[in-house]
């Protein structure tokens, strides 16, 4: 069984990237419940945000999840005043169930609470028949709680917000 690495993303990953994200849902499970583009369709879209390092812009953070030397899921992050943002998480369709995903979450929110903080919020979204996507049961089973909320977007979906308060050692984060 090959080893799963978690490592912080640079730019030669952009590609995997790309194939990552391309892979982890057809186009007809995601219709209804994202916008029509993404950042990462292309190799092009995705350079013209990277920063640096495993960095986008606005602050956000990429890390990728690896087997046998190659990339099998990513999740982009940032982090806020008081919380940290898990903004995307995709894993290879022939990936999924195997403990990528939950092993990339688990790495943001160990950071998190190196780094002093003690919540974490992501979000899903929910199609115009009130469905949730996909995520959401993955969110639920790693201990995220669905704030109740159902936010309008200006697509045909609602957002669902995200939270959980993570146990923190030592000082709280405060900026």
């Amino acid at each position: 069984m090959a080893k799963l690495v978690i490592r912080n993303a640079s730019v030669n990953d952009i590609p995997s990237i790309v194939r990552v994200s391309l892979t982890a849902s057809t186009i007809e499970e995601a219709r209804g419940f994202s916008a029509e583009w993404t950042t990462y369709l292309t190799p092009e879209e995705l350079r013209k945000i990277w920063v640096k390092e495993n960095r986008l812009k606005d602050g956000f953070e990429v890390v990728v999840a690896e087997k046998d030397e190659n990339v099998v899921g990513f999740i982009v992050f940032k982090r806020e005043r008081d919380h940290f943002y898990i903004d995307n998480i995709d894993v290879a369709k022939n990936e999924q169930g195997k403990g990528s995903g939950k092993a990339l979450v688990t790495h943001v929110e160990n950071m998190a609470t190196a780094n002093g903080y003690s919540l974490m919020k992501t979000d899903t979204t929910e199609n115009a028949e009130g469905i949730p996507w996909k995520s959401y049961g993955f969110w639920t089973k790693m201990g995220y709680i669905d704030i109740g909320e159902r936010l309008p977007t200006k697509w045909d979906f609602m957002t669902i917000p995200f939270g959980k308060n993570l146990k923190c050692e030592g000082t709280v984060h405060t900026e």
